[in-house]
């Protein structure tokens, strides 16, 4: 029982699980996705994870013109003309991407049970034990669902599965503590040491995610920090000699990542309606991330870089 209803009773908005992943924990894992973020990171890859609420994507490509998004439209949000989607209408009931013949329309967020998901990761299971891997509970930030995750977890560690946390802590430690009560790995992002370019460009200070990983490392649990590794936001080496000698310091730390700058999710803003704010930054080349990542190794820290094996 959690709160005084039956663990399976809980639900929350999840936008995708992605089978045989094999980058978000040891072995081959299933990640389940949850809508909702704190953050709004200028690089963020999944736009479509940051809102609680679901969201409709257009893909133009794809359109065919066909009008059945217009009149499956209760709202009048739906056209044909150059504002394909009027926003301010929409409602984000999914009947247009329901019936959208060619894909062009996708409704990204859902809800989904725990007994639903515990259903779906358990076509895995064979897998986690053959490769040592589990379930990784991912996002948007999961803590955003403090309810649904844990109810998640607990219903995954019942089930003798390893289980993952990837946050990006900005979250009360009150509610990450408790979250943590069925987790066997926590995946830190790390995104810079200085809390003015942090908030310039993730929308909020660092202090609550500095606070935390320092409580978390005097846990009795694996930790892993990833660093995406952004041009011109935080890959001077003055940024990672800060970075490593906070990390070294503080101990308790397994591993950190370091994650390549990339703009694949670049066309997932325009299809939101959105802008992509970085459209001119270019990924770090393997001679500075490596550099980068000597930095860190100098503080005892193990280093894997993304990419590189």
């Amino acid at each position: 029982m959690l709160g005084g209803s039956p663990i399976e009773a809980e639900t929350g908005v999840i936008f995708d699980v992605k089978h045989f992943a094999v980058h978000d924990g040891p072995g081959i894992r299933t990640t389940i996705f949850l809508k909702g973020c704190p953050l709004r990171c200028a690089w963020c890859h999944s736009p479509e994870s940051q809102s609680l609420r679901p969201e409709i994507a257009h893909n133009p490509n794809l359109c065919i013109g066909c009008e059945a998004c217009v009149e499956a439209c209760p709202n009048g949000a739906q056209t044909l003309g150059p504002d394909k989607i009027r926003r301010n209408l929409c409602t984000r009931c999914g009947s247009c991407a329901e019936d959208c013949y060619a894909g062009a329309l996708t409704l990204y967020g859902r809800r989904a049970t725990v007994e639903e998901l515990i259903e779906e990761v358990g076509k895995d299971r064979l897998l986690y034990e053959t490769s040592g891997g589990g379930v990784t509970i991912s996002g948007g930030e999961p803590t955003m669902q403090p309810r649904f995750a844990s109810a998640l977890l607990k219903a995954l560690k019942r089930e003798g599965y390893h289980t993952a946390l990837d946050t990006c802590g900005q979250v009360e430690w009150k509610t990450l503590e408790k979250i943590l009560e069925d987790v066997d790995l926590v995946l830190y992002d790390l995104k810079h040491m200085d809390p003015v370019p942090h908030e310039k460009t993730t929308g909020s200070p660092n202090w609550i995610i500095l606070s935390n990983l320092r409580r978390l490392s005097k846990l009795d649990m694996s930790l892993v920090v990833r660093v995406p590794v952004i041009p011109g936001f935080n890959d001077s080496p003055d940024d990672f000699r800060v970075m490593g000698k906070f990390l070294g310091e503080m101990g308790g730390v397994d591993t950190v990542e370091l994650l390549p700058y990339h703009n694949l999710g670049a066309p997932k803003y325009t299809a939101l309606g959105r802008e992509y704010l970085l459209t001119d930054v270019q990924p770090p080349n393997p001679e500075k991330l490596a550099e980068l990542g000597s930095l860190l190794k100098s503080r005892g820290l193990k280093v894997i870089i993304e990419g590189t094996g």
